[in-house]
Order: C-alpha cells, then sequence, then structure tokens
C-alpha cells in the first residue's frame, strides 16, 4: 500500500511546475495589460489637462477682449495701445474715419498668451467699431 501514495507525490510533483509555469505566464500578461491600460489612461488624463488649459486660455482671452472693446465702445480716445492683464498682453490699434456727419472709429483687438512662443499668433482677435455724430 505504501507505494501507490508515493506514486501519487510523484505525479504531483511532476504538475508542480506545470502550474506554476501557467501561473508565471498568466502574472506576467496581467502585469502587461495593466502597463498597457495604465499607459492608456495617463495619454487620456494628459490630453485633458492640456484641453482645460487651453480652454482657460481662450476664455480669458475672450473677456479681456470684450472688456477692451466696451472700454472702448465708452470713450475711443481713451483705450490704451497695449495692456497686459495677467499672463495676457492686449494689442489694440484704434483708427478713426472722418465722415460728412461725424467720425467712425474703428478698433483691432489682438489678445496673446505671454505664455506662448514670442512670434505665436493671437489667441483671440476682435474687431469693433463706434461712429460719434457732430450734430448734437
Amino acid at each position: 500500500m505504501p507505494a501507490p501514495s508515493s506514486n501519487r507525490v510523484t505525479s504531483s510533483r511532476k504538475r508542480s511546475p506545470w502550474y506554476s509555469t501557467a501561473f508565471i505566464v498568466e502574472s506576467v500578461l496581467l502585469l502587461v495589460f495593466l502597463a498597457a491600460s495604465l499607459a492608456v489612461l495617463t495619454l487620456t488624463f494628459s490630453s485633458a489637462l492640456n484641453r482645460s488649459v487651453a480652454s482657460r486660455t481662450s476664455d480669458a482671452a475672450v473677456i479681456a477682449a470684450s472688456s477692451i472693446a466696451e472700454h472702448f465702445a465708452a470713450n475711443p480716445s481713451d483705450v490704451q495701445d497695449e495692456t497686459v492683464l495677467g499672463d495676457l498682453r492686449i494689442v489694440c490699434t484704434v483708427t478713426d474715419e472722418a465722415r460728412a456727419g461725424g467720425t467712425m472709429h474703428r478698433a483691432h483687438i489682438d489678445v496673446f498668451d505671454m505664455n506662448a512662443a514670442a512670434d505665436a499668433a493671437p489667441t483671440y482677435s476682435l474687431d469693433t467699431s463706434r461712429y460719434e455724430s457732430e450734430v448734437s
């Protein structure tokens, strides 16, 4: 009777390396899958962060240009050529055109992100005008 039990021990010892090899292979595959999933999630969150920063900059540029345009509409002669608000540089070019009954004031407003390259295109541009009649 002792012989059959020794066969069982021998046969289980023969199967052991196979099971441990399968476990290691499955563990490595799981590790590769988790690493790939982590890489995809990291890229997704990084892209979302970059878009969020660009969106905040665009929103701030639109608000700054609108503010300068409102100031221009109130008093065209009181607008500064260049203004800095936080990380934004606002350049306002005002031209006056004399007409028969008054003056047409035009403003071109460019907003630049100071964190961008020096030769970068404006983040936002706005054109506005105001007519002042000479008739009281």
